[in-house]
């Protein structure tokens, strides 16, 4: 991304005769511990086996739809969603090889998580250098937030995978400029944006970096004016193209409907969740990271006998820095402009620049025993904290499954408020129940999105509460699955639980609802005996 010069330190002292075997042993015992910290990452990867939560169960309910066909298509249900196809295209492939099992759909993004550090580490050398770049790799393979979205059944990694891809491309295409890499580059622009909508704002960012180089006196920079660069990121529309109908359609019908435009002060909190996350290890981490990153600021690096000097005189750290802090800017600012929330996981698509800052920061350490150590201690909290936070409990539609299992009938009712509790429970639940979303009456393994909150406002909870009612009739119960946390439900599911309650006063808690701290998505489970 920035051309760089070497030139030699002087005056740094090699090791003395007699330290030179324990230097040999110290790094043998370090290049151990390090593979080892490395392969329990990679096994951590797969780990995971809660049950799916509504967005991975969405998901897997969206990918397993006809490509085609004279019912409900991927696409028409991607409409409905809010999402851009490519992730969903190749978990539709997947599931017809592998199936839909919760271990096989985490799968897929575990692996596409651990091919991310194949560009992520030609990347970082060619811009911050070797030593840099194997550290990078290092905390990438070991970060809390590298290792839940391994985890997850959901676009993430790919999102990094696409963005070290593209960052190779766009680096190709300042420094040797060929008609491939423009291609290349055209192709990673492209395909991000049809992975998810906030690669748009850090394809905005690296746009708008090249453009002030163009305005700038070629001088001041060092590289021919990214004019190719530019066409390349352009270049990208070609691509996303085929997809304008169905982005044009959500744009208007879909968004974020479940939360609020963030402020800025997420910005920080975004750092703070790629440095190291919620558990302790992880705000133990955060402060290592923290100065590794400042160090990665100040610029210059120590890379063997040598010091990286950027020739523009922007170092390359300030410069990914400012790559990485502009694209969430831009997130809050048209955040703000459109009311689209903030979610912690979208700031994937800024996480790139962020691990190559502190790659290079940690090559500033010249002591080699105290940069061992740091390494060691950043990738021994990053495994332990990224361990803890993914083995979180992420729905409680397993036990509430169990519940229903042990004390319930064919014939009885599940009504569930909100509706986004409902994909997660409809992998879980017994066959033979009969399920209903609040307030569509519809099955309950998808949420349509369309005109969420307008459909929703215009709901009457008491007519959905008398048809769950008929429909279980005299002799069977109806089980309600709630929570009021949800926005744009602030009164509805009430109104259902009171109807229920009013028409069948011997009514009881069969489950208790789940602390958030300990469980992402939880509610209550509620029964309404005949």
């Amino acid at each position: 991304m920035t051309d760089v010069a070497v030139r030699p330190l002087e005056n740094i002292p090699g090791p003395a005769e007699g330290s030179r075997p324990r230097v040999q042993r110290d790094g043998v015992v370090f290049k151990t511990i390090i593979f080892a910290l490395v392969v329990t990452a990679v096994a951590v990867r797969f780990s995971a086996r809660q049950a799916l939560w509504l967005d991975e169960a969405q998901s897997v309910a969206i990918a397993r739809l006809p490509l085609t066909g004279p019912g409900t298509t991927l696409f028409d249900g991607l409409r409905q969603d809010g999402s851009p196809p490519l992730y969903y295209l190749l978990l539709h492939g997947w599931i017809e090889l592998f199936g839909v099992g919760t271990f096989a759909v985490r799968t897929l993004s575990a692996l596409t998580n651990l091919a991310a550090a194949g560009p992520l580490y030609l990347l970082a050398r060619r811009v911050v250098g070797e030593r840099a770049a194997r550290v990078a790799v290092v905390l990438y393979l070991t970060s809390p937030f590298a290792l839940y979205f391994a985890t997850e059944t959901r676009m993430y990694s790919l999102v990094v995978l696409l963005t070290a891809a593209g960052g190779l491309a766009l680096e190709a295409t300042l420094k040797r400029r060929s008609a491939g890499s423009v291609a290349a580059l055209a192709l990673c622009s492209g395909m991000l944006a049809l992975t998810h909508y906030w690669c748009f704002y850090l394809l905005f960012t690296v746009a708008g970096w090249l453009a002030l180089i163009v305005v700038r006196p070629r001088a001041a920079w060092g590289v021919r004016p990214p004019l190719a660069a530019l066409a390349g990121i352009a270049g990208g529309a070609l691509v996303f193209a085929p997809w304008l109908g169905g982005f044009f359609y959500q744009m208007a019908h879909t968004g974020t409907p479940w939360g609020e435009p963030a402020t800025f002060a997420a910005i920080s909190h975004a750092y703070g969740q790629w440095a190291g996350g919620p558990t302790t290890q992880g705000r133990t981490l955060l402060f290592l990271i923290t100065g590794l990153a400042a160090a990665g600021i100040a610029g210059r690096a120590v890379d063997g006998r040598y010091v990286l000097v950027d020739l523009k005189g922007m170092e390359p750290g300030r410069t990914l820095f400012f790559l990485a802090t502009v694209t969430l800017f831009v997130a809050v600012a048209a955040g703000k402009v459109v009311g689209n929330a903030w979610a912690d996981r979208y700031t994937a698509t800024a996480f790139v620049p962020f691990l190559l800052v502190i790659g290079l920061g940690a090559t500033v350490v010249v002591d080699s025993r105290l940069f061992r150590g740091i390494i060691v201690v950043c990738a021994l909290l990053g495994l332990v904290g990224g361990y803890g936070d993914l083995s979180r409990t992420r729905t409680q539609a397993m036990q509430a499954a169990g519940v229903l299992e042990r004390i319930g009938r064919p014939g009885d009712v599940l009504l569930v408020c909100p509706d986004q509790l409902g994909p997660g429970l409809s992998r879980t639940v017994p066959s033979w129940m009969h399920v209903y979303v609040v307030p569509t009456y519809l099955p309950p393994d998808r949420v349509d999105w369309t005109d969420y909150e307008t459909r929703n406002s215009k709901a009457n909870g008491v007519v959905l509460a008398d048809r769950a009612l008929a429909q279980a009739g005299p002799a069977h119960t109806v089980f309600f699955a709630g929570s009021g946390a949800y926005r744009t439900y602030e009164t509805l599911c009430t109104q259902v639980r009171g109807r229920l309650q009013d028409r069948r006063p011997l009514a009881d808690e069969v489950m208790r609802q789940g602390e958030s701290a300990r469980v992402w998505e939880n509610f209550t489970l509620l029964r309404f005996q005949p």
